[in-house]
């Protein structure tokens, strides 16, 4: 799979969605300072590269995480105001980098800002 195949739309729609009901239905504030995690895991049928995704993550700031399990990979980034649009600037950012190496998205979250 390759971004050509991604479906950034739906996914960026998802991001504010959520996003919405964190604010609306949970009391997240707006503009609240979050770290935030990021998890993928492999693409089925296809070569998950873990080091070269691992690398390029930390070459654009992220810290690598614990993930459920051996093969797939977690990452987060901050602190990130809680905004639609900064969420989805992360989100977007490393799905092109896991694509590219054999992972696709499966998430996101925080622990809630105090």
């Amino acid at each position: 799979m390759d971004e050509a195949d991604w479906n950034f739309t739906e996914q960026q729609a998802e991001t504010v969605y959520t996003c919405e009901q964190l604010r609306d239905k949970q009391g997240v504030k707006p503009h609240s300072d979050i770290i935030l995690d990021l998890f993928f895991v492999p693409i089925e049928g296809e070569a998950a590269r873990r080091e070269a995704f691992e690398k390029s993550l930390e070459s654009f700031g992220y810290q690598l995480g614990e993930a459920e399990s051996d093969e797939d990979v977690a990452a987060s980034i901050g602190p990130i105001p809680f905004t639609p649009q900064d969420i989805w600037l992360h989100e977007e950012r490393t799905t092109k980098m896991a694509l590219a190496r054999g992972y696709r998205p499966d998430g996101w979250g925080f622990a809630e800002p105090e």
